[in-house]
């Protein structure tokens, strides 16, 4: 998998040079993050896209069993991304209104962390 880099506000960058390119591991995790944030109905052109985390966060406050269910989803929507072999070492944590995730994704090139916070 090849990706273009983004800057730290997600824009996507130029590519003069074919190594400034993202690959393996980091380009997989770069494509987790990127669908992490496309929350359902933000994008025009095909608004089912995206994950429902805010939706889930909306019908309920976060109790121990909606944080569980929440790591739960984010889990199965991560392993359904393409050459995500496997989803490891999940962690996940609620502070005040902030829900915390961290993952470890293995990939056919490799392993890269995924954190994700709403």
């Amino acid at each position: 998998m090849i990706i273009r880099p983004v800057d730290e506000n997600g824009d996507i960058l130029p590519v003069l040079v074919s190594a400034s390119l993202l690959r393996g591991a980091g380009a997989v995790a770069r494509l987790v993050n990127d669908r992490l944030e496309l929350l359902a109905g933000d994008w025009w052109e095909n608004p089912a896209w995206g994950n429902e985390v805010l939706e889930m966060m909306r019908s309920s406050r976060l109790t121990e069993a909606d944080t569980q269910a929440l790591a739960n989803y984010i889990t199965s929507y991560i392993r359904q991304m393409p050459s995500v072999l496997e989803v490891e070492d999940v962690e996940f944590s609620v502070e005040g209104k902030f829900f915390s995730y961290s993952c470890r994704v293995d990939t056919e090139d490799g392993s890269a962390e995924i954190d994700y916070s709403l």
